[in-house]
């Protein structure tokens, strides 16, 4: 891997994992208002209040799916010959470099929706008890094995 001076945007695919994603969480929420509509008595919760929160429910839901292209947007990588940086955030923007020095080993991650969608997931763990100091999803699953070949390669010859 050559030094690559701008971020790389992740897998188009990757943003249709999100919708999907936020799609079952909002039909969830969904479905237990659902629930208690027709599980609650009558006497202890008025038919208005269970309407105000579908609507606030569905209010959320679009503002959720709204703001997911813009977090697709900022999510982007870069790997150097020496580090992988990452970046994310809408309102709060996070940049993460790891120097591959630091690096323990690396995994990749396949749920199965990614899976669907040729995509992964790239875990990287570092020195000391912090877990997982990187991960980055929405890779395509051919791009997630090279870095981690071209990042275990590297630890190999240190």
């Amino acid at each position: 891997m050559n030094d690559q001076q701008t971020f790389n945007s992740l897998d188009s695919n990757y943003f249709k994992v999100m919708i999907v994603k936020r799609l079952i969480f909002i039909l969830i929420i969904l479905g237990v208002v659902a629930f208690g509509y027709f599980r609650i008595e009558p006497s202890k919760i008025s038919g208005l209040a269970f309407i105000l929160i579908g609507c606030g429910v569905l209010i959320l839901s679009a503002i959720i799916l709204f703001l997911a292209k813009f977090y697709f947007r900022n999510k982007k990588y870069r790997l150097f010959d020496k580090n992988l940086t990452y970046q994310e955030g809408v309102l709060v923007h996070n940049e993460t470099v790891v120097p591959f020095s630091r690096i323990q080993h690396v995994e990749i991650d396949e749920g199965p929706l990614e899976r669907y969608f040729s995509l992964a997931t790239l875990s990287v763990y570092t020195a000391g008890d912090s877990g997982k100091d990187l991960k980055i999803s929405g890779l395509r699953i051919d791009l997630a094995q090279e870095i981690k070949d071209y990042i275990t390669n590297y630890i190999k010859d240190e």
